[in-house]
């Protein structure tokens, strides 16, 4: 009865994965902007939480991604 439907438009495919594309720049754009501001107030020679947090924000990045791929519906 569940069966998939295989009538999707290519408008839908393609919307689907640039707001997830978008979604994850966010994520990676946000916490390299909120450790560079850490930076500043913290004032160190080494830029240390934007690059910590610019790595970790990858990693959620991607794993944001791969759930949203793979999610059942």
């Amino acid at each position: 009865m569940s069966e998939k439907k295989n009538n999707d438009s290519p408008l839908k495919f393609y919307a689907k994965y640039s707001s997830l594309a978008l979604q994850m720049i966010v994520i990676i754009v946000g916490a390299a902007f909120g450790g560079r501001e850490i930076d500043k107030y913290v004032t160190w020679e080494f830029p240390v939480f934007t690059v910590s947090m610019t790595i970790l924000s990858v990693v959620v990045a991607v794993i944001y991604g791969m759930r949203e791929i793979f999610k059942q519906k």
